[in-house]
């Protein structure tokens, strides 16, 4: 019986100090907010994640310097594609892509992207055909929570390389790639963190992230997967881009700011990533990161050859490709990029005109895009 009440005394103190940390819908961005967090990608000291409970003390004060960054929040109906969107209530701009998110009293809910082509009426969009789960409220300990984020972009065959289906049986009408975002969260840890001066009341939340790359080809009407087609050799190298990749997150939430205050990425050999942590006013060193300089398209307007570089690129795989005025994907290319690369593209094929030229990684964590002009 005495251990009974021990048991019962230590889980009433235990659930009544974490109720003290609950985080609300006052957390949720509105229109007009700009969220300011600085990147840090070369993180080199040491991290103290610490064990699952609570109280925890966690000490981030040397989180000053990394590259600054912000996400500034609009009225939607500013955006060129907001009549895509008619059930957003928000929306994000960053290099010319707009994100439409709906916002309700427990959730944030991303449907979609736009954007990037203020030249022109015809929409470029991309519908999320699952939509995610950005954000929830309330969150407590101990809360969990998953989501499921897909969009797919289509290719005509007649853009493809004829080295990617020389081995099907029957020429595909199209291609598509598939993107999705498998999210499961457990805040699982409480107690109070320092930044840049400041102590705040937090939760952490644990986040493990799968992304995933898939390809479907369309043959007689109908979507099939060509892996089992193929014996899992896809030609012309594109298998070397699917697949799925997986990042370990830790998030430390608090409920007098809006902005995650420390995320920390890990992957799964538990190696560090990055270190992303808001903007308190306490940055010693930093780099602003310009909305213009990231991604640069010259000659512009273009004629034969087309260049771009990106300053914030990282070495890996990435999807190129180029839309006209009406959407419609009129090039399409998968490269090995380096940081810092100039890459080169003959747009000798393409008529005068008003172009959108976009990137966007293998998983889907890196996306840019600009407007160019071709013009002989």
């Amino acid at each position: 019986m005495k251990n009974i009440i021990i048991v019962s005394i230590y889980l009433f103190c235990l659930f009544s100090l974490s109720a003290q940390t609950i985080i609300t819908n006052a957390t949720f961005p509105k229109v007009g907010d700009t969220l300011k967090t600085v990147v840090n990608s070369n993180f080199s000291g040491n991290l103290e994640i610490g064990t699952t409970g609570g109280p925890k003390n966690w000490d981030f004060s040397t989180f000053t310097s990394g590259v600054k960054q912000q996400e500034i929040y609009l009225n939607p109906v500013s955006g060129n594609d907001a009549s895509a969107f008619p059930d957003a209530n928000l929306m994000i701009l960053s290099n010319g892509q707009e994100i439409y998110i709906k916002s309700s009293a427990t959730k944030l809910e991303g449907l979609g992207f736009g954007g990037a082509n203020q030249f022109f009426d015809a929409p470029i969009v991309i519908k999320y055909n699952k939509i995610p789960v950005l954000k929830t409220a309330p969150l407590e300990f101990i809360n969990s929570n998953s989501t499921l984020g897909e969009f797919r972009i289509d290719l005509s065959a007649s853009i493809i390389p004829e080295t990617l289906l020389t081995n099907f049986p029957l020429k595909p009408d199209s291609i598509r790639i598939q993107f999705s975002n498998s999210v499961k969260g457990l805040t699982d840890a409480y107690g109070s963190l320092k930044l840049q001066g400041q102590t705040f009341d937090v939760l952490r939340e644990k986040v493990e992230n799968i992304s995933q790359t898939q390809l479907f080809v369309k043959i007689l009407g109908i979507w099939i997967d060509p892996i089992p087609l193929l014996g899992g050799n896809i030609p012309g190298g594109f298998g070397d881009f699917l697949g799925q990749d997986t990042t370990i997150t830790y998030n430390f939430l608090s409920n007098a700011k809006k902005e995650i205050l420390v995320s920390i990425d890990y992957n799964t050999s538990n190696e560090l990533q990055s270190v992303t942590f808001a903007d308190l006013g306490g940055v010693i060193t930093s780099t602003k990161q310009s909305p213009d300089e990231p991604f640069t398209i010259y000659p512009n307007p273009a004629s034969d050859i087309l260049k771009f570089k990106s300053s914030d690129l990282k070495e890996g795989k990435y999807f190129i490709t180029i839309s006209d005025i009406n959407g419609k994907v009129v090039y399409f290319e998968k490269a090995m990029l380096s940081q810092g690369e100039n890459k080169q593209i003959n747009t000798s094929f393409l008529p005068d005109g008003h172009y959108v030229l976009s990137l966007r990684n293998q998983f889907n964590t890196y996306f840019k895009s600009a407007k160019f002009i071709i013009r002989k």
